[in-house]
């Protein structure tokens, strides 16, 4: 199976694993008092934005506008802890867990690939993970939103939210595109954390191994140019000495007349 599907599957399985422990805990009252106040704001966002892609809503009018701008404050306001109980969790999974396992995931597991220093003199640290994870699952957008409910009112975060939107958006594409078209298959989040992975069913071949093999293909070259030489030298020098035998033939000719 190739890197890039089995980069994928990993990472499904992974958020699947994640979604099944953190949904529970986030949806409990205890931890989260706000999760009805989050829902009633989200079936409201959804209903209103169901009507007017009916076209049972201008969408034109302030009224609906003023209406979209305030539930998307509401539901980002209403749902801070479990944001913040997202980051935590998978800056806990993706990178705390997957420096503790050296470099995998339950999910790169069981595809059996694995997060290694690009740098072979290096080592990883947590802190590599923990910069992988910020990009690859946008933890940095995430934080940023949290903040901004803080700091912005509702027309202000709005038009925060819309912004992240499209980074995030242009993120996540230069990261797959980056894993599909590069040869080393790193994505952006490679870059910044100093990694790559590597697929443990192939066979990796170490340095000394691959200079050894470079220098005996070297050397086979070289013997078959110095065979080539050699033969062209022999050839030239016969055809001089044919040459030289027909001058003699035709001179001895002369001189017997």
């Amino acid at each position: 199976m190739d890197i890039v599907l089995k980069r994928v599957m990993a990472y499904i399985i992974d958020v699947l694993i994640f979604s099944i422990v953190l949904t529970p805990i986030i949806n409990w009252s205890v931890i989260n008092p706000y999760v009805d106040e989050y829902t009633e704001n989200y079936s409201e966002y959804t209903e209103l934005v169901e009507q007017a892609n009916a076209g049972e809503i201008d969408t034109e009018t302030d009224e609906y506008k003023d209406k979209i701008v305030d539930l998307n404050y509401n539901i980002n306001k209403y749902k801070v802890i479990s944001s913040s109980i997202s980051v935590v969790g998978f800056l806990l999974y993706f990178a705390v867990l997957q420096w503790a396992l050296k470099g995998q995931t339950i999910g790169k597991k069981i595809m059996k690939i694995r997060v290694v220093a690009n740098n072979e003199d290096k080592k990883l640290n947590v802190g590599n993970y923990i910069l992988r994870s910020l990009i690859l699952n946008n933890i940095i957008f995430s934080i940023i939103l949290i903040i901004g409910v803080y700091i912005f009112k509702a027309p202000g975060y709005y038009t925060l939210s819309m912004v992240v939107s499209y980074l995030q958006l242009l993120v996540m594409s230069l990261i797959m595109l980056m894993v599909v078209l590069r040869k080393d298959y790193r994505g952006l989040h490679d870059f910044v954390a100093g990694t790559k992975v590597i697929d443990l069913a192939v066979p990796v071949q170490d340095e000394t191994s691959l200079e050894k093999e470079e220098v005996e293909e070297k050397q086979v070259i070289e013997v078959k140019e110095y065979v080539k030489d050699e033969d062209e030298k022999k050839v030239s020098t016969n055809n001089k000495n044919k040459k030289k035998k027909s001058n003699n033939k035709g001179k001895s000719k002369k001189e017997k007349k």
